[in-house]
């Protein structure tokens, strides 16, 4: 009996350092799991934090690409301008180019006739005068045919040589005379030449130009 009695206070001992043990273990753990609570909500905290951060940042590359985006649009927009300008100035150029080759052709040609113009001219100027000759038809008054009548329009002697070419026959007559200052010598049916319609005359004179006449 006395045994169990005091068995008891010892039994009641153990238990309570043992109840001790457990509270113990569990406020440690309790300590512990409000340490890592605490330890975790300020992880999360600094996460949350660090999410704001990167989507700030990303948020700013977003703004920032748009307007880079911005930028290469306006760069493509004045690059097409500028191509489109280059193009219209570069046919301008060509227009004018063109236009400037058009008129150094007509001045060449200009001037090309300018010379021509004055080279006949000057050729003109160095030819001798036509045999100073009237001549002038008229209908034989005793004979078949036409007359002719050449007039010396100068004041100086003329010797003449005056070939006659029917175009139809290919007959040719040629006779030489001399003509007085103001005088005038007529060739018809008389003199053994009838002149007809189309017949082509031609009068030589030394120092003078051949002259031609074809009968009306």
């Amino acid at each position: 009996m006395s045994s169990d009695s005091s068995a008891a206070p010892v039994r009641q001992s153990t238990a309570s350092v043992i109840l001790w043990v457990v509270v113990a273990s569990l406020v440690s753990a309790s300590l512990t799991l409000s340490a890592l609570y605490y330890q975790a909500n300020r992880d999360l905290e600094i996460q949350k934090t660090n999410v704001a951060a990167l989507q700030l940042e990303i948020a700013k590359g977003v703004a920032h690409s748009a307007e880079l985006k911005s930028d290469l649009n306006a760069s493509r927009s004045d690059a097409q301008t500028l191509a489109s300008k280059s193009a219209q100035l570069t046919s301008e150029v060509e227009s004018k180019e063109k236009a400037l080759a058009t008129e150094k052709e007509n001045a060449a040609t200009e001037k090309s006739k300018a010379e021509s113009a004055q080279a006949a001219l000057a050729q003109e100027k160095s030819r001798p005068p036509p045999v100073p000759v009237r001549i002038e038809i008229r209908r034989s008054a005793v004979g078949r045919g036409l007359v002719a009548m050449f007039t010396n329009t100068s004041a100086m002697q003329l010797s003449m040589l005056i070939a006659t070419r029917n175009p139809t026959t290919q007959v040719v007559n040629q006779r030489s005379m001399q003509v007085a200052p103001g005088r005038k010598v007529e060739i018809g049916y008389l003199e053994g030449v009838q002149f007809a319609s189309g017949d082509q005359l031609r009068v030589r004179s030394a120092g003078f130009e051949e002259l031609r006449y074809i009968v009306p």
